[in-house]
């Protein structure tokens, strides 16, 4: 009769390696969260728009937009963002404001354009 040879325990390997498995996870993970977008267009896009405030410092009706001093996010009021072209919506009378008004406006988060500071807004209101 031939003998079998002894099974080596396994064990130790086995929990090694599932140890290392949920480390390789956590770190997976930690390094996936970290790496979601910080945009705030990308942030804005699951609401309705993105809510800012700012002074109307000229109304151009021949080009029908408005510039805005002062131009910061409802979140952050104190950081300004500085002067914008404002494209309002096509239901929006331009008489409805004057030079000097503060008003809120939500922005359309697709049409932010940073570089050229112009975006075209869903809603202005009069503060």
């Amino acid at each position: 009769m031939k003998e079998t040879p002894a099974k080596k325990d396994n064990s130790f390997l086995y929990i090694i390696s599932t140890i290392t498995f949920i480390f390789l996870g956590i770190i997976l993970s930690s390094v996936i969260n970290q790496s979601k977008s910080k945009d705030v267009r990308a942030r804005a896009s699951a609401i309705s728009g993105v809510a800012a405030t700012g002074v109307i410092s000229e109304i151009k009706s021949d080009t029908n937009v408005v510039i805005v001093n002062n131009l910061a996010f409802a979140s952050s009021p104190q950081s300004s963002m500085g002067s914008w072209i404002v494209t309002p919506p096509t239901t929006f009378k331009l008489d409805s404001i004057s030079v000097g008004n503060a008003v809120s406006i939500l922005i359309e988060p697709s049409s932010l354009a940073i570089e050229k500071h112009t975006f075209t807004a869903k809603e202005i209101k009069k503060k």
